[in-house]
C-alpha cells in the first residue's frame, strides 16, 4: 500500500514552501511547528495516511474518530501562503517512511522543503545549523547567511527527516534540514524557540516565536511533578552519551 491522501481542500502545492517536522530528539521540530500552527490558526489541507503508521485512531476536536495520519496544513505568513506538515508519529517501517517522504516531495515538486529537527548534544552546546543534499542549493543557502554544516551530524540522520532532505534534489525540490542541539531527554521548548528564531532570520519568514519557553516548561513540570520540578529541569541539562537524530 502507498500513501493515501485524504484531501480536505486541494490547493496547489507544487512550487510551494513547506515546513516539516516529525517526533524526534527533544521533539524540537514538532514543538516548533505545533506552536506556529497554533499561533497562526493553521488550516488543515490533507491527511496523509499509510499502513505503517501506528494503528491508533484518535478522536478529533469534533469528537469524530480520525485515522492515523500526518497532517498537511496551510498558514499565512506576512501575506504569503506557507504549508506545514507534522504528526504524532511517522511510519514504523523503512518502506513506509520512504513512501511517505517521496509522496511529500512529489506534492512540492519545484518548491522548497524545510525539515526541522533536533540533535542530542551536551547541555552547554546551544547551536543551530542546516544540512542539505545539493551543492547548488548549499551555495544559495550560504548566500542568505545560513550556516550549512559539512561534517555534522557525524552519526548521520535517520527517519523521514533524512529521507525528505536527501531525496529532495531527485524530485526537483530544494530541501534542507535545520537542526537545533538539545539534551534530548525530554521535550525541549527552549531549543524549539531557538530553532524558530533561526528559521525566521535565515529564511526571512516572520514566524511567531513562543516567549518565556523556560518558564512555561518549568510550570508544566511543576504541574506534573509538584515536588521535583527542579530535579526534572536539571536532568534535561545532563550530557548525553551519543549524538543521534
Amino acid at each position: 500500500m502507498g500513501v493515501l491522501i485524504d484531501w480536505i481542500s486541494q490547493p496547489e502545492t507544487a512550487g510551494g514552501q513547506l515546513l516539516v517536522a516529525m517526533p524526534g530528539v527533544g521533539d524540537v521540530g514538532k514543538l516548533a511547528i505545533d506552536a506556529v500552527n497554533c499561533e497562526l490558526d493553521a488550516e488543515p489541507i490533507a491527511r496523509l495516511c499509510h499502513a505503517s503508521l501506528p494503528p491508533l485512531a484518535k478522536l478529533n476536536e469534533d469528537g469524530l474518530l480520525a485515522p492515523p495520519h500526518i497532517l498537511l496544513s496551510r498558514i499565512e505568513v506576512d501575506g504569503k501562503k506557507v504549508f506545514t506538515l507534522t504528526g504524532d508519529a511517522q511510519p514504523m517501517s523503512p518502506e513506509g517512511q520512504h513512501e511517505m517522504a517521496i509522496a511529500i516531495l512529489e506534492l512540492f515538486e519545484g518548491g522548497e522543503v524545510l525539515v526541522l529537527a533536533g540533535m542530542t548534544a551536551p547541555a552547554d552546546r546551544k547551536e543551530v545549523f542546516s544540512i542539505c543534499s545539493s551543492a547548488k542549493y548549499r551555495i544559495v543557502l550560504e548566500s542568505r547567511g545560513v550556516l550549512v554544516s559539512r561534517d555534522e551530524p557525524k552519526a548521520g540522520v535517520i527517519g523521514m527527516a533524512a529521507l525528505i532532505t536527501a531525496f529532495g534534489p531527485v524530485h526537483n525540490v530544494d530541501s534542507s534540514c535545520t537542526i537545533a542541539t538539545t539534551v534530548g531527554s525530554s521535550a525541549d521548548p527552549v531549543a524549539a524557540q531557538r530553532l524558530l528564531e533561526t528559521i525566521r532570520k535565515w529564511w526571512s519568514l516572520p514566524l511567531p516565536i513562543p516567549i518565556d519557553a523556560t518558564a512555561r516548561l518549568a510550570a508544566k513540570l511543576k504541574q506534573l511533578h509538584p515536588q521535583k520540578a527542579e530535579d526534572h529541569i536539571a536532568s534535561m541539562q545532563e550530557s548525553p552519551d551519543s549524538i543521534y537524530m
